[in-house]
């Protein structure tokens, strides 16, 4: 559950601020990630664990609200997770600390291996155990199944997650995390460079999310930058979610992955002109009016 305070201004350490508003989302990444691919039209299943709290049943209760398959979403005894978020409406930016709760206890045995066989695509955040997340795509990858890994908060990979990870989604802050590398900001030679440090095989590709600056896409011995699009934002809380559902839906459709990635830029542009992580998402119809 996002828990979110609208503020002016960000307070200094140890000083106590007034806010404009409150309010409480459906949030975390992959919760966030699956109602934006749910909202484009792509039948979506939903693994995670929700606790026995009040917020556990509302949680439950929005994802069905969202048409998103909730039988594979068990319940763990205890606190469901929560965000605190902080967006200074100054600039629409974000301050975020999670605490996982009963999510951080999901299993990769949640999920049977027949129903692996049915799904086209697997993509997970690092907000669950980096161990069950491995489990999984080792399952996925022996099932033909798409895996498209959002390293996101960024942890260290083992190997085997690595290898078996046919999609990265990173952030600036995350491909640092992969590369060892410092990375300049706004310089798409820095962003190439901590790529091809990184040591990809050819079956891998990577996208890398620059905020309102764009897309850089590396697949297929191909490299493209795609721009930001100009738009007031409200609240950039969920955008980077938001490009990744958009991505898996227009990838399930057999779009190939440039074209996934710009049709996912739009989308991401078009909810941070929203208050919300989840509540922002797009459906497709607003997509193809845009712009």
């Amino acid at each position: 559950m996002d828990l979110v305070v609208y503020s002016s201004v960000l307070p200094r350490e140890g000083e106590t601020v007034f806010g404009n508003s409150f309010e409480t989302f459906l949030g975390g990444k992959g919760a966030n990630q699956a109602v934006a691919a749910s909202r484009l039209g792509s039948k979506v299943s939903f693994i995670g664990k929700v606790g026995t709290d009040s917020f556990g049943q509302i949680l439950k209760e929005k994802l069905a609200s969202e048409n998103i398959d909730t039988s594979l979403l068990s319940v763990h005894e205890g606190e469901s997770g929560v965000a605190m978020i902080n967006v200074f409406e100054s600039n629409s930016q974000n301050q975020i600390i999670v605490v996982p709760g009963a999510n951080a206890h999901t299993k990769a045995s949640q999920i049977t291996d027949q129903s692996l066989s049915s799904f086209d695509i697997l993509l997970s955040q690092m907000e669950v155990q980096a161990n069950e997340v491995e489990t999984l795509f080792l399952r996925a990858k022996e099932r033909d199944c798409y895996r498209i890994l959002n390293l996101a908060p960024a942890r260290k990979l083992n190997e085997s997650l690595f290898s078996n990870t046919d999609l990265f989604v990173v952030n600036e802050i995350e491909l640092e995390s992969m590369s060892k590398n410092s990375l300049q900001l706004d310089n798409i030679d820095s962003v190439t460079a901590n790529i091809e440090s990184i040591s990809l095989n050819k079956n891998q590709s990577i996208i890398v999310t620059l905020g309102s600056t764009g897309v850089f896409i590396n697949h297929a011995n191909k490299q493209e930058f795609i721009e930001g699009h100009n738009v007031e934002a409200v609240d950039t809380t969920g955008s980077g979610d938001c490009f990744l559902g958009a991505l898996a839906s227009s990838l399930v459709k057999n779009e190939n992955l440039f074209d996934a990635a710009a049709y996912a830029n739009k989308a991401a542009a078009l909810s941070v002109t929203k208050k919300g992580a989840s509540a922002s998402m797009p459906t497709h119809q607003d997509v193809l009016k845009f712009l």
